[in-house]
């Protein structure tokens, strides 16, 4: 019976943290479908008007939620996004501005260009915001590449022309240029549609001390 003892205790923690890590590789499996997903949804947003697929718009955002169903996203049974809950999802466009977005931004276009530059365009050669949507909990989480300021994000989730650019000096739509050198370089013009997703699935843990982390995942299209 002492034997039995000891090796119960043993083998209640092998089979807790087996459990564990089980359960967590299918949350981390839901979680990169989801950002997937969510990739699909923000090309289709972005790149096709014709779709009007308003991803700020909660009705659409539960497209996104019930697929992400059991990771305590849901604020109720029509899935609409808990900004409370235990996850979160961004989508963001980010665009290395060149010539054409300082055209298309600084008007009128002064005196001397092309060439353009910094000073005629602010934000040129700039990595900016051009596209940013935040699903859920975006107090505990944010993305990567940081949150533009909310008064430059147009109600589809769109920056405007004159803010990628960064017209009257206004350069609050860049983001760091070291947080896209891990991950890729563009050309100038050239964008990248992002789609990131936490969660956090610690609910799965038997015992405290087999707490798994918060997952997150990544999609550039």
């Amino acid at each position: 019976m002492l034997e039995f003892s000891i090796v119960t205790i043993s083998l209640a923690f092998m089979f807790a943290g087996a459990f564990t890590v089980g359960a967590l590789l299918n949350k981390a499996l839901q979680v990169s479908n989801v950002t997937r997903s969510a990739a699909v949804l923000m090309v289709t947003a972005v790149t096709n008007p014709k779709a009007d697929l308003n991803l700020v718009l909660p009705q659409n955002q539960r497209i996104l939620i019930r697929e992400a169903n059991g990771l305590g996203m849901a604020l109720n049974a029509q899935y609409d996004p808990n900004p409370a809950g235990n996850g979160a999802i961004f989508l963001s466009k980010i665009i290395l501005v060149g010539a054409n977005e300082c055209a298309a931004g600084i008007t009128p276009i002064p005196s001397g260009v092309p060439p353009w530059d910094s000073a005629s365009c602010p934000n040129y050669n700039s990595y900016v915001f051009a596209y940013y949507v935040a699903i859920g909990n975006n107090t505990r989480w944010s993305s990567t590449f940081g949150t533009p300021p909310a008064a430059i994000i147009q109600g589809d989730g769109t920056i405007s022309a004159a803010k990628i650019a960064g017209l009257g000096g206004d350069t609050s739509a860049q983001i760091s240029a070291g947080s896209m050198a891990s991950i890729m370089t563009l050309t100038q013009s050239q964008y990248a549609l992002i789609s990131e997703t936490y969660a956090d699935v610690s609910n799965i843990s038997v015992f405290s001390i087999f707490k798994p982390p918060v997952i997150y995942y990544r999609t550039v299209t």
